[in-house]
């Protein structure tokens, strides 16, 4: 098997199991909303969304499967700082924002169209028994692959595929005018969007799984894991793709029918009703609570495992356990209370993954010097500190921020980042050249 790889039907099964980890809570309101906010740009969204969602989080995946472990990936980073970075990553994509969102948003979208009224109660029983399922799941990892992989994943995107059916049945969409920066900036609003999700944090939690997936069928030769993984990270991508697709559609649809919805999953759940009339609130139950579970149980399952490495005396069971009771805990303060408190702490650890994955990457074709990423990563981090500050509104009337290319979009870290780097690399290449010179002459 080593020397043969993995067969097609596991490779399928794996990259199943990958698109079935991402699709989640993030994946299924981010892009309704930006759909609706868009409008007539929502092409143009949907570009920015694929490219910081889809194309960085293959790009996590890729980098992870050739650098062997995310100790190498940040190598860059200075002394104990390191360790600090992939703590808060699993942390925020852990019991901090991304797992209580996928049960915050199961119930809303899920359960409450179903009941009279909501309730703190109810939301709390709810919380309960979805973790208590996720749990079960995550104390077997062994079973991912054949539970969510080839069983769960076809049936989501069976439910999807009816849905989009009928969307395409109505008479074409006639799309308004973009909102706000939506109106002049959609591309650069919808990358933001992407953001979002977390995608990218999650990849690079989800690259380990998949490396060590590939390796438990028997595949050892480093360049056969990495095939592989790409493999399964472009299967999931290209679902992933066409789930967005559907979704900013569906939103640029939502503009004249929901005009007072505050995220998301709002829209999703009349939109699908609207669509699909009764039986819409079964598909969109189902289609929420399957992708919404998957993605806990990749998500705990892969931060159980990091965090038992990191300290082996403590039971990988033990972590999830207290993971999923975490999760449960933070899931009650409602969806738009957590998704409030994790914009600006996204907004500015994200460019420091966005980094060390490209330079993960880039490495492979290149020469990053040691100095010029702890430059760029020193820049980055200031930068998107200051995006993450105004973001919450801490930095309004403040006229230097004026001067930062990109800032109003949240993206002002990006044009300073990459100008230290290449400078930095810039600087090397030149003292290479001419070293080479010298011993030349």
């Amino acid at each position: 098997m080593s020397r043969a790889g993995m067969r097609k039907s596991d490779i399928l099964g794996m990259g199943l199991m990958v698109f079935a980890f991402f699709l989640g809570a993030g994946n299924l309101i981010f892009p309704p909303w930006a759909g609706q906010q868009a409008g007539e740009n929502l092409w143009l969204a949907l570009i920015g969304f694929l490219a910081t969602d889809v194309g960085l989080s293959l790009l996590a995946i890729i980098a992870i499967a050739m650098v062997g472990s995310p100790e190498s990936l940040t190598r860059d980073i200075p002394g104990v700082l390191a360790p600090l970075f992939w703590i808060a990553v699993y942390i925020i994509i852990g019991p901090a924002f991304a797992v209580p969102r996928t049960s915050i948003v199961a119930y809303e979208v899920g359960v409450l169209p179903w009941i009279s009224q909501s309730s703190s109660l109810y939301l709390a029983l709810y919380s309960l028994l979805f973790f208590s399922v996720a749990l079960c799941l995550c104390i077997n990892p062994g079973k991912l692959v054949n539970i969510v992989g080839k069983v769960l994943a076809p049936v989501l995107a069976a439910v999807l595929a009816a849905l989009y059916m009928a969307m395409l049945l109505q008479a074409p969409a006639e799309f308004g005018e973009g909102v706000g920066q939506w109106k002049e900036h959609a591309m650069l609003e919808g990358a933001v969007q992407g953001y979002l999700t977390m995608d990218t944090l999650g990849a690079l939690a989800f690259g380990i799984v998949i490396v060590a997936a590939v390796r438990r069928y028997g595949v050892s030769d480093h360049r056969l894991v990495v095939r592989h993984a790409i493999q399964a990270a472009l299967i999931a991508g290209a679902g992933l793709s066409l789930v967005y697709l559907g979704l900013f559609y569906l939103g640029g649809m939502s503009q004249g029918l929901v005009t007072d919805a505050t995220h998301g999953g709002q829209i999703l759940a009349y939109m699908v009703t609207h669509l699909l009339g009764p039986m819409g609130k079964v598909a969109l139950s189902l289609v929420i609570t399957l992708a919404c579970l998957t993605t806990a149980v990749g998500v705990t399952t892969s931060c159980g495992d990091y965090f038992h490495h990191r300290w082996p005396r403590i039971s990988y069971r033990f972590w999830v356990s207290i993971l999923c009771l975490a999760s449960m805990v933070v899931a009650n303060i409602g969806l738009e209370t957590l998704l409030k408190l994790s914009i600006p702490v996204v907004i500015t650890l994200y460019p420091v993954a966005i980094m060390v994955v490209v330079a993960g990457i880039l490495r492979n074709w290149i020469t990053l010097s040691r100095g010029s990423m702890q430059a760029a990563l020193l820049v980055i981090i200031l930068f998107s500190s200051i995006d993450g500050l105004n973001a919450v509104g801490f930095l309004k009337g403040i006229e230097m921020t004026d001067h930062i290319p990109l800032f109003d979009n949240g993206l002002g870290w990006l044009l300073p980042g990459l100008s230290v780097l290449v400078f930095g690399w810039l600087i090397r290449s030149v003292a290479e050249l001419k070293k080479r010179g010298n011993v030349e002459s």
